[in-house]
């Protein structure tokens, strides 16, 4: 299994510099609004908030990952049986009812949701995260989702550790980590984006950043399916519209793991 841990370690750096950065960038704009300067007072106004709410909450974040992975066990297993969806429809949609919204689902053209994802917040955090939802930078931040079927049934618990890059980590029932995401820049420029379990390549995304569209392979290179970020299905079009999100059209649509669908899931936190 590869070493989470240093990999948790490395990402909570990266948050905190990343937050401490986007905190100073806030207290700039704080300065611009004391000294009121005219012609930058409504955009500081503006951007105050967003930059210092996003940093504060990647800084908090990074110093909460950096003080688990440095003090405390980080339980991994290897990811053991899962569960599988018998079948779903050709053309499905991976979106959130608004980009600050804490719940994502993966639906049918119909409005059926086969999955979802809800953001996960103790109640003493509740007001911050509310707070944290409406002005921060989605792209940006970082979060934890439980994802469960369409029975309601608990199937993974995702973690997004944000920043300018981000990485997506899962756990199973158990608390233990099974599987982390990876990036990189692959032949032609081509981003690809793996979900490892254990030191294995479970699943890949490749395609394009700037045209929104890629294909999810399998560790044998078989495509099950064909994303399109971006995209509004015509025949949904009322039901999608205004929900940001992507089209899944899939080439294998029987027996589909759950593990496949949190990938999707950490996918579309880490792009938006």
């Amino acid at each position: 299994m590869t070493d989470i841990r240093a990999l948790m370690l490395k990402d909570a750096r990266r948050q905190v510099v990343t937050g401490g950065l986007l905190l100073l960038m806030g207290i700039f704009f704080l300065i611009s609004i004391l000294f009121y300067q005219e012609a930058s007072f409504i955009l500081s106004l503006i951007y105050f908030p967003l930059f210092f709410v996003t940093g504060a909450g990647l800084f908090v974040n990074g110093m909460n990952d950096f003080k688990k992975s440095r003090y405390t066990s980080i339980p991994t297993a290897v990811s053991g049986v899962e569960t599988t969806y018998p079948l779903f429809p050709k053309r499905m949609y991976l979106g959130q009812q608004d980009l600050r919204d804490d719940q994502a689902g993966l639906y049918d053209m119909n409005g059926e949701r086969y999955a979802r994802a809800d953001e996960e917040h103790h109640w003493k955090h509740k007001p911050a995260a509310v707070v944290s939802r409406w002005l921060s930078f989605p792209a940006v931040k970082s979060g934890s989702f439980i994802y469960k079927d369409e029975h309601h049934a608990f199937q993974y618990r995702l973690e997004k550790k944000g920043g300018f890059k981000w990485r997506g980590y899962i756990q199973n029932e158990e608390g233990r980590y099974t599987a982390y995401t990876k990036e990189w820049k692959g032949a032609g420029g081509k981003r690809s984006i793996a979900f490892i379990e254990g030191n294995v390549l479970r699943w890949q995304l490749e395609g394009d950043r700037y045209l929104g569209q890629y294909q999810l392979k399998d560790e044998n290179g078989r495509v099950w399916a064909e994303i399109k970020q971006g995209a509004i299905p015509t025949e949904a079009a009322d039901r999608f519209g205004n929900m940001p999100g992507f089209i899944v059209e899939w080439s294998v649509r029987e027996q589909v793991p759950s593990s496949l669908v949190a990938f999707l899931f950490l996918f579309q936190y880490g792009n938006y």
